[in-house]
C-alpha cells in the first residue's frame, strides 16, 4: 500500500495546534508531499502536528476537459477533508487550532479546504487565482476555453477565498515567471480582513530562508505557539 500522507508528531505530547501541509507542482524533487517536511520538524519541537498529503491533480492527472477537471478537483477536496479529520481526531490537537499552509496548486487546493472547514489561520504562497490561469495555458485543454472558464469559477481560488474566516498570510515573488503582480493582487484583493501580503525578491519556487521564517512567525503568532 503506497502512504499518501507524512504525519509529523512532537517527540512529547502535543500541545494543542495542528497544521495541513500542501506541496506545490514543479520537476524539483521537492514537489511533493515532502516539500514542508523540514518546517513541520520544527514545528513539533513546539508541540504542534503536522499532516503531509500527497496531492494528485493535477500531479497524477492531466487536466483535460470541464466534467473530467471539476470531478478530480471535488476528489481532491474530498480527500483533504479526510486529511483534516484525522488531524483533528489526534490525541491533544485543538480543532480549534489547525493552519492550512499550501504553495501553488497546493495552496489553490486549501482555498477550497478553508471554505469548507474552520481554520485558525492560513499561508498562500504563489496561488493563482483561477484554475484556468494553468490548466488553459499549460495543457490542451479539449473544452472552448471560454466555458471552461465559466464552468470552473465555482471553484476559484479567487472565489472560495471570499469565504475565509481567519487570517490570512499572501507570499509571492516579485521575480515570479507565472504570476503578475497584479494577478496576485486580484487573489490577495478578494480575501476579507484580516489578511497580510509579502513579496520577496525570487521566482515561483520560493525557497529563501526569509520565506520561511515569516511563514512561521505568522503560524506561531496564530496558532499561539513559540517557535523555537
Amino acid at each position: 500500500m503506497v502512504t499518501r500522507r507524512y504525519h509529523v508528531d512532537p517527540t512529547g505530547d502535543p500541545h494543542g495546534p495542528g497544521v495541513v501541509y500542501l506541496h506545490w507542482f514543479d520537476e524539483a524533487p521537492n514537489a511533493n508531499r515532502s516539500q514542508f517536511l523540514d518546517e513541520a520538524r520544527i514545528l513539533a519541537a513546539s508541540g504542534v502536528v503536522s499532516v503531509l498529503p500527497q496531492l494528485t491533480f493535477p500531479w497524477q492527472h492531466a487536466p483535460v476537459d470541464i466534467e473530467t477537471d471539476l470531478g478530480r478537483i471535488s476528489t481532491e477536496v474530498g480527500y483533504l477533508r479526510d486529511v483534516w479529520s484525522v488531524l483533528v481526531d489526534h490525541d491533544g490537537v485543538d480543532p480549534s487550532r489547525i493552519a492550512v499552509v499550501g504553495h501553488d496548486f497546493g495552496a489553490m487546493h486549501g482555498t477550497l479546504l478553508m471554505r469548507e472547514l474552520e481554520t485558525r489561520c492560513a499561508v498562500l504562497v504563489a496561488a493563482t487565482p483561477r484554475w484556468a490561469d494553468w490548466f488553459v495555458r499549460f495543457w490542451p485543454i479539449t473544452t472552448d476555453r471560454y466555458e471552461y472558464m465559466r464552468r470552473m469559477s465555482g471553484v476559484d481560488p479567487v472565489e472560495a477565498i471570499r469565504d475565509a474566516g481567519c487570517p490570512v498570510l499572501f507570499q509571492f515573488g516579485d521575480r515570479d515567471f507565472y504570476i503578475a503582480a497584479m494577478t496576485a493582487r486580484e487573489l490577495v484583493d478578494a480575501a476579507p480582513e484580516p489578511k497580510r501580503l509579502l513579496t520577496y525578491d525570487t521566482g515561483h519556487a520560493m525557497d529563501l530562508p526569509d520565506i520561511t521564517r515569516d511563514r512561521m512567525a505568522f503560524l506561531g503568532e496564530h496558532l499561539g505557539i513559540e517557535i523555537g
